[in-house]
C-alpha cells in the first residue's frame, strides 16, 4: 500500500468533543508523514480562518480543503475558490426567509472566502453557536439582501441549522426543492445543511491537491463521520469510518475505526507509519 495523501474530516472526526486535539501526539506523527513525503490535508465543512486557528503550530505543512470542498488553499495560498453566483445567491436567501418560519432556524449565515456573515439581528446563543465554526464572523444588516458586490467578498456557501424540535429530513426536503439550478445542499452533521455550487464536495476539493501533486485515487486515506464526507470516502479503497459516524457512513467506507474521543484517525495514522 503506497498512501501519498491523508484527508480527514474535523468535528465528529479528528476533534474531540471538547472541540481539540492531541497537538503533542498530532506533531510527531506530522512530522514522520512530511518526512516520508505524504501530504496531510483537513477537510471540512468550516471556513479556512478556523483551521488556521486550530492548526496554528502545523498549518506551514498542512494543506486544506474548507467549506465542503469550495475553497482550497495550498501552502497558504487559495488553490481552488467556487463560488456561487449572485443571482443564486439571492434566490435563495429569500426563499429561505420565506419558507421557514423564524423559529425553525437555530443558525443561517452566508459564508466567503474573507469571512462568514449573520444578520446583525441575530440573538447570541445563535451567535455563539454560529462563532463556534465559523471564528471570523461578521454581523451585517438584512443577511437577506446580502451579495458579493455587497460584501466585498465571493460567496461560496449558505449554512442553515434548524432547530431541534423540526422534522429535519422534511426542512431537507422542502430546502432542496427551493435551490435554484447549479445549486445543491449537503448535510455538515448537528442538523445543518450547506449550501454550494453542485459540483462543490469534499472529493471534488481533494482532487484539486490531487492534481497539483499528481496523486491517484488509489493513494490517499480519507477518514470521515458524515454525509459530507461520503464523496471523500468512495473514491479511496483506504477510507475509513469513524465509530461515532452515521451508519450510512460506515457502510460507504472500506474500514472502521475507533471514535473521535478514541484518537481513532491519530490510532490509524500511527500504524500507517
Amino acid at each position: 500500500m503506497t498512501i501519498k495523501l491523508v484527508a480527514f474530516d474535523m468535528d465528529g472526526t479528528f476533534l474531540n468533543d471538547q472541540n481539540t486535539y492531541d497537538h503533542q501526539r498530532f506533531g510527531q506523527i506530522l512530522n514522520k508523514l512530511r518526512a516520508r513525503n505524504i501530504h496531510v490535508v483537513s477537510a471540512s465543512g468550516s471556513q479556512y480562518q478556523r483551521l488556521q486557528d486550530q492548526f496554528a503550530e502545523f498549518q506551514t505543512e498542512m494543506d486544506f480543503v474548507t467549506q465542503n470542498g469550495a475553497v482550497v488553499y495550498s501552502h497558504g495560498q487559495p488553490l481552488s475558490i467556487q463560488d456561487m453566483p449572485t443571482q443564486a445567491v439571492t434566490v435563495i436567501l429569500k426563499a429561505i426567509q420565506q419558507q421557514f418560519a423564524a423559529t425553525d432556524i437555530a443558525e443561517h449565515l452566508v459564508v466567503g472566502v474573507k469571512s462568514a456573515y449573520v444578520d446583525q439581528r441575530i440573538s447570541q446563543a445563535a451567535y455563539d453557536l454560529t462563532y463556534h465554526y465559523y471564528n471570523h464572523l461578521q454581523r451585517v444588516p438584512e443577511l437577506v439582501n446580502v451579495t458579493p458586490e455587497k460584501l466585498q467578498d465571493q460567496i461560496t456557501s449558505i449554512g442553515i441549522t434548524f432547530s431541534d424540535h423540526v422534522d429535519f429530513d422534511g426542512k431537507i426536503k422542502t430546502l432542496q426543492q427551493l435551490l435554484p439550478p447549479g445549486l445543491a445542499s449537503q448535510t455538515a452533521g448537528f442538523n445543518t445543511q450547506l449550501i454550494s455550487e453542485r459540483s462543490v464536495n469534499k472529493a471534488h476539493g481533494l482532487q484539486q491537491l490531487q492534481e497539483k501533486y499528481r496523486i491517484a485515487n488509489n493513494e490517499i486515506m480519507t477518514f470521515g463521520d458524515d454525509e459530507n464526507d461520503l464523496s471523500m470516502l468512495t473514491v479511496t479503497p483506504h477510507s475509513y469510518a469513524m465509530a461515532n459516524a452515521r451508519p450510512i457512513v460506515k457502510q460507504a467506507a472500506q474500514h472502521l475505526t475507533v471514535s473521535n474521543n478514541d484518537d481513532g484517525v491519530l490510532k490509524v495514522l500511527s500504524s500507517l507509519l
